[in-house]
């Protein structure tokens, strides 16, 4: 591993941690108060454009995705890499597609929900 590819994992590891802390927070109020609002759909937009602008970088980031996917078969000779050349940056691109899709429906969702528990609120 490079200099730059450890620079680069230490400078990621600690905004995914931090990241992961904020949706756990974020869930955990969710699901103690019941009401989902605008502004915490809102917040889950945010949450969700700050974990996209964070992985869709480390994704495309080929040599250290490469990195991290030979390191899951360090020491096992006879497992052959399943992603090589060509595959690895296809694969990543359909995981960033994956990401996108992924947090666009749950940002969806959120604002659905909001405008639901804001109408039902208005009907009690």
């Amino acid at each position: 591993m490079t200099s730059a590819d450890e620079f680069a994992l230490s400078l990621y590891i600690p905004i995914l941690l931090l990241l992961t802390v904020v949706e756990i927070v974020l869930g955990a109020y969710e699901s103690s108060d019941g009401m989902w609002n605008k502004q915490l759909a809102a917040g889950k937009l945010l949450l969700n454009m700050a974990w996209t602008s964070t992985l869709f970088p480390l994704l495309l980031d080929i040599h250290l995705f490469t990195f991290m996917i030979d390191s899951l078969y360090e020491g096992r000779p006879d497992v052959a890499s399943p992603l090589s050349g060509d595959g690895i940056k296809w694969f990543s691109i359909a995981l960033v597609f994956l990401l996108f899709l992924v947090n666009t429906i749950d940002v969806y969702q959120s604002f659905r929900r909001a405008e639901n528990s804001a109408h039902e609120k208005e009907i009690s």
